[in-house]
């Protein structure tokens, strides 16, 4: 089921309460779904099925695309079954709705979005979302996502329950990932009323533009000139005008994954306005690019008419690797039993991260490394 995009929607609420305009300035670049996107909605799609069927309601036909799809939204759907038998062992009037409809434009203009689950039973509504994707893991915790679905929902029930407690859980299975947020109904009432604000001033593109992690999947990101200006503070705000000091590498590395991915952004935008609209950027021209040489499969009679055997055709297949043996053979535990002391996991290569990372720092033998002066 296709799902409509409010304008102050809630996934995106992480970036239009802190930069308020980027909701307004999104609206003048296209919306392009990716594969990630589209893999995401037809995960979904499934899972609704799989929870209506289970449930006893009419149920759209929808298919996972491979066996991770289906172990993953699973794993999902097995999580809401628990819960809602867990509701209805305290009431058996106990409301559950999928893939629910909800308002939150009392606090935000025009706000609206689905809830993937809804539960309602003594007191206590909870809302359970899914996110199918395994880039980065999401927190349910202080998350304005799902509190937004939540207040949607509690403004759509509350009339006709006594809710005095919500609760919000995300789903990530392909990260192995559950965690909750709890709320009385009041505070997440008051943590609304700080969002009037915020929201007011996005719905009318108004309000001044800050930069920060919120601005990696924002549409107008290579445009945008605050999130250019602060990229070039970064870098430019050096000491020494002719050598970097410890301090001033310790600040380039701390912004070179935004900073990398920022660039990306940029070129990945001029390469299209050229090739789709035929945009000319000065001192740059659209050319064809390196390719390398393809053979068709007829190729390979031709060959062996000639004399030549397979063994020259092809390469020899090589062993397919441990984390794709293990779906194959039934997972880790029968893998580990049949081939477990062949298994080995050698030393990762070193790489720089900040302090927080929990991981031991390196011992280094640096006896050999620098010359004798």
């Amino acid at each position: 089921m296709a799902r409509a995009h409010a304008v102050l929607s809630a996934s995106g609420a992480y970036r239009w309460l802190v930069c308020t305009p980027s909701a307004r300035m999104e609206e003048q670049f296209k919306d392009e779904s990716s594969s990630y996107a589209e893999e995401g909605t037809r995960a979904h799609a499934y899972a609704e099925q799989l929870l209506n069927e289970w449930l006893g309601n009419d149920a759209d036909v929808a298919q996972p695309d491979n066996e991770e799809m289906d172990s993953a939204v699973r794993e999902y759907v097995d999580l809401c079954i628990e819960k809602i038998n867990a509701a209805k062992a305290i009431t058996s009037a106990a409301r559950v709705v999928v893939e629910d409809r909800v308002d939150y434009s009392a606090y935000a203009p025009e706000g609206f979005g689905t809830a993937d689950m809804v539960i309602i039973a003594d007191g206590v509504l909870e809302v359970i979302d899914l996110k199918y994707g395994k880039g980065k893991p999401v927190s349910a915790v202080d998350n304005p996502q799902i509190r937004l679905y939540a207040l949607g929902t509690y403004l759509k029930y509350d009339y006709l329950y006594d809710i005095s407690t919500v609760r919000m859980t995300i789903c990530q299975p392909r990260l192995g990932s559950v965690t909750t947020d709890e709320l009385s109904a009041a505070d997440l009432l008051a943590w609304a009323d700080t969002v009037k604000e915020p929201a007011k001033l996005a719905y009318e593109g108004a309000g001044e533009c800050v930069s920060g992690p919120h601005c990696d999947f924002c549409r107008a990101r290579p445009v945008c000139r605050k999130l250019a200006e602060d990229m070039e503070t970064a870098i430019a705000d050096c000491k020494d005008p002719k050598l970097l000091g410890d301090s001033e590498i310790s600040h380039v590395l701390d912004i070179y994954s935004r900073a990398k991915s920022w660039l990306e952004a940029v070129r990945e935008y001029a390469l299209k306005q050229a090739v789709d609209y035929g945009k000319t950027w000065p001192g740059y021209k659209l050319v064809e690019g390196r390719s390398n040489r393809v053979i068709d499969a007829a190729a390979i009679e031709t060959l062996r008419n000639l004399g030549i055997g397979d063994d020259v055709i092809f390469k020899e297949p090589k062993m397919r690797g441990v984390t794709e043996l293990q779906k194959l053979l039934g997972g880790a535990k029968k893998l580990d039993a049949m081939i477990g002391q062949h298994i080995s996991k050698p030393p990762g290569a070193p790489t720089l991260v900040t302090l927080e990372d929990k991981r031991p720092p390196l011992e280094l033998d640096l006896t050999d490394s620098f010359d004798d002066i």
